[in-house]
């Protein structure tokens, strides 16, 4: 029978994140990896700043078990 474990943003990999941010933006990462945490949410987007008009650009970070996947900080 497969198991597939969960790993939370943490350590390093949510250390990284954290280093970028200013302090609003912090608050707003970790509240939402706090959320996704208690959830246990292994798929989940981290949105600081929305898309400009034309849809691109923004700060957002895409999160997979633990691993931050994708992010746009323009």
């Amino acid at each position: 029978m497969y198991h597939e474990t969960y790993h939370p943003l943490a350590g390093d990999n949510l250390k990284n994140i954290l280093d970028n941010a200013g302090e609003n933006e912090k608050k707003i990462i970790l509240e939402t990896v706090d959320a996704a945490t208690k959830g246990k949410i292994r798929k989940y987007r981290i949105d600081i700043a929305p898309p400009n008009p034309d849809g691109k650009g923004g700060i957002w970070y895409e999160v997979d078990n633990g691993i931050v996947i994708g992010s746009c900080r323009e």
